[in-house]
């Protein structure tokens, strides 16, 4: 178990924001099975800052839900720090991973990351990304009720092996993607939220044995492919990530240990895999489900612009944001909207509830992504992506593939629904649509425009 549980305080309210009296079990199962939902019924109880007691957490998980108590938690680091606070994900990422990172290290080793995801580079991996998703669109055209996000899980790690990791051998490709979707499979991650006895390694069939084992084929290829892009003689001519992290220097003149490789490149696997596959299942299906914006958007692209394309990704963002939270630990006994929280207590940026603030959002449950087109909103109201200085390095290369995804299918059909919307669930730390994302897509010639009119 991470030093972070163990230094975790047991739960004490005179010590912790309100929470409510339910069994953990019963607060667990309530968050899985509808986490903005249950989220909003304590925050209408107990106002913007309250402490949800739930597993993994011995004492309780500090929840920040509107854009000033965010904002504190994503940017106030003198009292509530990163790393620790990804505690959960270390097991899977490894300690070593940007994710993980404390705070004196985290901003050095951000700067080696950060290059090879600069706009330069995001621009040259664009048309990559463009075959990929022409190669995997005709597995949804002409199917009736098809789940986008299994797809486009498949299309997300097809994008990483190739641009992060830099695999063109077709067989090589294959062994990695049977071992990361074992591993990244969302019974396998599961294991993370279980109790402390359950997560250990009782054997092979055991879920923390299983997911161990897991976790070495995956980190064993890692380092094979580690060692040969080192010996490579193009490496210098290389656009992948691992190539140009490999080369990565900091102010000293250091680079990366194969450790820290093999830590950064599962984080960027963990990372960039589940979430951006998720928005665009939850995208399609809410445009599938408002014909109005989807029509407007369809005009739109049409006419050579992306304005609306980026509003409808981000009005996506802001209703079903895949990441749950963005996780801190108190630094020092504290407080938090008039709340006392004690030092080592797990916090969280709720901000799927910040997303859905009616101050904030007027109508916040509607799908408008005209709401995006006029001036910015408020400070820390939309953070999908965390904010501060621990936000997500992979936003723009998650973007282009979410923008990419919707210009190549919008280019050929419209979603259209296939049954009712779908609930969100909690897998891991992922919101994701019930069923998958289900939607059918028609051919465009098919198609008859529902409204042109926004409401903005």
């Amino acid at each position: 178990m991470s030093d972070a549980f163990t230094r975790e305080p047991p739960w004490d309210p005179r010590r912790f924001p309100p929470a409510s009296p339910a069994p953990r079990p019963v607060q667990t199962a309530r968050m899985l099975r509808d986490p903005q939902g249950y989220a909003r019924s304590l925050r209408r109880r107990f106002g913007p800052v309250f402490s949800l007691r739930t597993y993994p957490y011995r004492g309780a998980l500090v929840c920040a839900a509107d854009a000033a108590a965010n904002r504190a938690v994503l940017t106030d680091h003198e009292r509530f720090t990163g790393g620790d606070g990804a505690a959960l994900l270390a097991p899977a990422v490894g300690a070593r991973s940007l994710i993980c990172t404390p705070p004196p290290l985290h901003l050095s080793h951000r700067k080696l990351l950060l290059p090879p995801f600069h706009g330069e580079r995001i621009a040259c991996w664009a048309q990559r990304v463009r075959e990929l998703v022409y190669t995997g669109l005709p597995e949804l055209l002409g199917r009736d009720g098809v789940p986008v996000r299994p797809w486009a899980q498949r299309l997300t790690l097809d994008v990483i092996l190739r641009v992060v990791f830099g695999l063109t051998d077709p067989a090589r490709v294959a062994t990695f993607r049977i071992a990361l979707n074992a591993f990244v499979d969302t019974g396998n991650l599961a294991v993370l939220f279980l109790p402390g006895p359950l997560r250990r390694d009782l054997g092979p069939l055991s879920p923390g044995g299983r997911f161990l084992r897991l976790r070495a084929a995956v980190r064993a290829l890692t380092r094979e492919e580690i060692a040969a892009r080192r010996a490579a003689p193009d490496r210098a001519h290389r656009d992948d990530v691992l190539s140009m992290l490999l080369d990565a220097r900091d102010e000293h003149g250091a680079g990366l240990d194969d450790a820290q490789l093999v830590d950064e490149l599962t984080g960027l696997v963990l990372a960039g895999y589940e979430t951006t596959a998720t928005t665009i299942a939850w995208t399609l299906h809410l445009l599938a489900h408002h014909p109005a914006a989807r029509d407007d958007l369809v005009a739109d692209l049409d006419a050579g612009s992306d304005r609306l394309l980026k509003a409808t990704v981000k009005e996506s963002a802001r209703l079903r944001p895949a990441v749950y939270n963005a996780m801190r630990t108190a630094a020092h006994d504290t407080e938090l909207g008039g709340h006392p929280v004690p030092r080592h207590a797990f916090v969280a940026a709720l901000f799927p509830l910040t997303h859905l603030d009616p101050e904030l959002w007027p109508d916040p449950d509607a799908f408008r992504p005209g709401r995006h087109l006029g001036p910015d909103p408020v400070p820390y109201a939309l953070t999908p992506f965390g904010g501060g200085l621990r936000r997500c390095i992979g936003v723009p290369l998650a973007q282009l593939e979410i923008e990419t995804v919707l210009r190549e299918i919008l280019a050929t059909a419209v979603p259209e629904p296939s049954g009712p919307l779908e609930p969100a669930r909690l897998l891991a730390v992922t919101i994701v649509p019930a069923r998958g994302g289900r939607i059918r897509l028609r051919p465009r010639r098919a198609h008859r425009p529902a409204s042109r009119i926004w409401n903005l």
